[in-house]
């Protein structure tokens, strides 16, 4: 059985490899002309609000799209 400790520090793990890929892919990305937009969503589960990274890229020497509602 897996102590909560070592849960905790292989997520911590996970995490910053995580981070690490997502802003080497981000900086690539970058350098072949994509932008990429960073935002963040707050999901509410049991144990409280849990923050979550929405992207989204589109290419640099246009504008960014613009986000419009759809009505049914």
């Amino acid at each position: 059985m897996t102590s909560h400790l070592t849960r905790q520090k292989h997520a911590e793990e996970r995490l910053g490899a995580a981070l690490q890929q997502m802003n080497d892919a981000i900086r690539d990305a970058h350098k072949s002309g994509i932008d990429v937009d960073i935002s963040t969503l707050t999901m509410h589960t049991p144990r409280g609000p849990m923050v979550q990274a929405d992207l989204k890229a589109f290419r640099a020497y246009v504008a960014p799209p613009v986000l419009r509602l759809v009505e049914e």
